[in-house]
């Protein structure tokens, strides 16, 4: 299981879930994602620009760094806008 922050229309991996101790401690490996292995496409438009193909963005994971302990309850969960989830997800929103 992975931890995706969404930020409105952006989202990030934190990480990968490796071990839980209670109710509310996870250890968190950081995940990052590389760049981006599509091409985007971009009109003319909007504020500057469209890219056509926002949705269709690819990215490599990476876990980087040492492992770290948070304490998460339902609750901080919503409020720090974490989201678990199966698999680590970026997207970055070319069209805002």
């Amino acid at each position: 299981m992975y931890i995706n922050q969404h930020l409105w229309s952006d989202s990030n991996p934190v990480g990968k879930i490796i071990s839980t101790r209670g109710k509310n401690f996870v250890t968190i490996q950081p995940v990052e994602a590389g760049d981006n292995k599509t091409k985007m496409e971009f009109v003319t438009g909007g504020f500057s620009a469209i890219c056509l193909n926002d949705s269709k963005q690819e990215y490599d994971f990476f876990e980087v760094g040492e492992p770290f302990e948070v304490r998460l309850s339902k609750a901080q969960l919503s409020n720090k806008y974490w989201h678990i989830e199966d698999a680590p997800f970026k997207h970055y929103d070319f069209n805002f």
